[in-house]
């Protein structure tokens, strides 16, 4: 790695709010495709009915959200997903600054699993839908906790699986005139429990602050919002807000990391028991000493 890649170099990079670039057209990340598959989808009619369900609930988070640098990981290209946000330098992950905001906010070409960031380096961090199609969840997570700094917080948003939209993938999966269309974002990524997305964290030494589930529509293209099916919609997207159902097309977690002590609690120690001392007869040339008494 150069001295353009060193770790004072990047670091001077992100503080300085410029955008960190690279020659790496011969090696681009793996899930290029898959990003811009999924940046296709959210300018779907669909798509963009779910960005906009989940603004309703991740705006009035990232007011409350402060600090120096804000982290976005995922394909979402509509700069409004952060906007409500306080924090001015706004870091993008993905293809040359293609995420939200990237007008005004550089972008970070890097893994997503190999984040080139210092450690705890990073106020605020969104995670939208990234661990669903990622190859190595786990790894996508760990990166995530490892540049956000101890008290910073976490706002991770993924696809539920008990909700109608976790029927319609399972449904696509098995269907076997549709195979086709269960191979296409979202539905060939892999949906995970609230539960299990919260253990994670918690490995990770994330508390969880508070959960939320967003989207309670049904999973469909919706052309006319004043026809039957579109005032469906509205009423099922009212009441789950309303009851706060547990069963929205997505999950919304809240958790911030936290501080470990720099130096362990002492150990209270005990003063040793006394060993008893056991007589052994030594030996001179064979022959023992009380022989000679």
């Amino acid at each position: 790695m150069g001295e353009k890649f060193s770790k004072h170099g990047i670091r001077r990079l992100i503080f300085a709010g410029k955008a960190l670039t690279a020659d790496r057209d011969a090696a681009q990340p793996a899930g290029s495709a898959k990003q811009h598959a999924l940046r296709s989808w959210y300018a779907s009619e669909l798509g963009r009915r779910l960005i906009a369900a989940e603004m309703r609930v991740i705006d009035p988070l990232l007011e409350t959200l402060f600090g120096y640098h804000l982290l976005y990981i995922g394909c979402c290209a509509d700069s409004r997903l952060l906007e409500t946000s306080p924090i001015s330098h706004r870091i993008t992950l993905g293809l040359g600054g293609t995420s939200p905001g990237a007008e005004e906010s550089p972008g970070l070409i890097s893994d997503p699993d190999a984040l080139a960031l210092q450690n705890d380096s990073i106020d605020v961090l969104v995670l939208h839908h990234e661990l669903e199609f990622a190859e190595d969840s786990r790894a996508v997570l760990r990166e995530a906790v490892r540049v956000l700094r101890p008290g910073g917080h976490i706002i991770l948003i993924a696809f539920n699986p008990l909700s109608l939209w976790g029927v319609k993938r399972l449904v696509l999966a098995c269907w076997p005139y549709r195979k086709e269309s269960a191979r296409l974002p979202p539905w060939k990524g892999k949906f995970r429990k609230l539960k299990r997305l919260i253990d994670w964290l918690e490995v990770l030494d994330v508390h969880q602050l508070n959960s939320f589930s967003a989207m309670h529509e049904l999973p469909v293209a919706i052309s006319d919002r004043s026809s039957s099916i579109g005032r469906l919609a509205e009423i099922m997207s009212r009441l789950g807000s309303r009851l706060n159902s547990p069963f929205g097309a997505t999950s919304v977690i809240v958790g911030v990391k936290q501080s470990r002590p720099l130096t362990p609690a002492l150990r209270k120690w005990r003063s040793p028991m006394p060993t008893p001392i056991q007589g052994v007869p030594s030996t001179l040339q064979g022959h023992s000493k009380q022989s000679e008494v």
